[in-house]
């Protein structure tokens, strides 16, 4: 027998046990759409996670201050040369003025410096570079890339970076994000191998109401292939009707919840990245359900291939 004659009975008996036991089926299909449901909300946890350390990871950038009788031109050549860099994502050039104009704000509060600057009669404070890298860990070579520009080797030129000011909490910062991504793969796997347990015990559930039929089978010497793949097939189906369910209920929740999860995780909005990564989302639902529900039928069926 062909092998697509095979799959075209193996089909139609799929479909033929998943219409013939409805309540079994729909109970099946609920279970397996909760537990979609629950992954597919620790993804948004996970896109929550990514988001805020990405908040934290703008927050941190690296200064240079350059003393106040280097050329400006000089410091935006360097600027120039440190954009080419593939690790900084962005160079800032604050001029001298800025500079004086920014430390006057911060410090309006507090007449003694205020009086002290107005003493001087001249701007003390030279210009500065403002870094930001796209990944935070890669600052320390960012900055050994600035040192060893010919430019900076020279003592008269840039007067501190306080990238070493820093370094701790930039340390830190690379560590808990390091540790949080692992901490929130480890709890996905622990769920989805949960859910794998569940939906397995609930698919065994709707075998067994088949179990005379699979013995009739053995009996009657059909191979393995036949008597599995009909159930096989039932579970690829609870799988791809759960992660339309899924998909559905998403679309309304963070609909719902959009505006309020902006306002509560300062600025990311669960429907906006629901429909920014749907694809993705339909993609990883649909394929994860047919998974689950392929492998806990095939596990299911073994006990009863067995006997």
């Amino acid at each position: 027998m062909s092998l697509k004659l095979d799959f075209k009975r193996i089909t139609r008996e799929g479909f033929v046990a998943f219409w013939r036991n409805k309540v079994v089926s729909i109970s099946t299909v609920v279970v397996m759409t909760m537990t979609l449901i629950v992954l597919s909300s620790l993804v948004f946890l996970n896109g929550v996670l990514d988001f805020s350390l990405k908040q934290l990871e703008d927050r941190v950038d690296v200064n240079v201050y350059f003393y106040p009788e280097v050329p400006e031109e000089d410091i935006i050549a360097l600027a120039d040369r440190l954009e080419k860099t593939s690790e900084i994502r962005e160079v800032q050039y604050i001029s001298r003025e800025e500079a004086y104009a920014n430390f006057k704000n911060r410090h309006e509060g507090d007449p003694l410096i205020i009086q002290s600057l107005e003493e001087l009669g001249t701007n003390p404070l030279g210009a500065a570079l403002n870094i930001r890298a796209y990944d935070s860990t890669r600052y320390e070579s960012i900055v050994e890339t600035i040192e060893a520009d010919p430019a900076v080797s020279n003592t008269s030129f840039v007067e501190r970076i306080n990238y070493y000011d820093n370094k701790t909490i930039i340390d830190r910062l690379n560590q808990f994000s390091h540790t949080a991504h692992n901490v929130g793969s480890f709890i996905i796997v622990f769920f989805g191998v949960i859910a794998l347990l569940v939906i397995m015990s609930t698919i065994r559930i709707a075998i067994y109401s088949s179990k005379k039929e699979i013995i009739i089978k053995r009996l009657v010497g059909a191979e393995p292939r036949y008597i599995r793949g009909p159930f096989i097939m039932a579970g690829a189906l609870y799988g791809a009707i759960s992660a339309v369910l899924t998909m559905i209920i998403l679309f309304f929740v963070t609909q719902r919840l959009g505006a309020y999860t902006e306002t509560f995780f300062g600025g990311m909005n669960l429907f906006g990245y629901f429909m920014t990564n749907i694809f993705s989302f339909f993609v990883l639902t649909i394929v994860v359900g047919i998974i689950i529900g392929v492998i806990s039928s095939h596990f299911a069926t073994r006990k009863y291939l067995n006997v």
